[in-house]
């Protein structure tokens, strides 16, 4: 059999990682804010939600966006000109 596997683009790969660590640090940030008194522990809990969440949204939003631009399904056409 002739399996061939395919890796996903680096830019992809790198991307996410980018979006993996940003939110990362926004959730250690809402930790270090919980732990430092300035948010209580119902605010803590909302604001780790928003911020996976919004991370999630983002990146597929994002690595959607690249994959279409990677494979265009619609390519333009031109008219010969004479």
């Amino acid at each position: 059999e002739n399996c061939k596997i395919i890796m996903a683009p680096a830019v992809i790969v790198t991307g996410s990682l980018v979006f993996a660590v940003l939110v990362g640090a926004l959730l250690l940030l809402t930790g270090a804010a919980r732990g430092a008194g300035v948010l209580d522990k119902d605010n803590t809990a909302i604001a780790s939600i928003i911020i996976t969440i919004s991370g999630v949204c983002m990146w597929m939003f994002w690595v959607c966006s690249c994959l279409h631009q990677w494979h265009p399904l619609i390519q333009p056409l031109y008219e010969k000109m004479e």
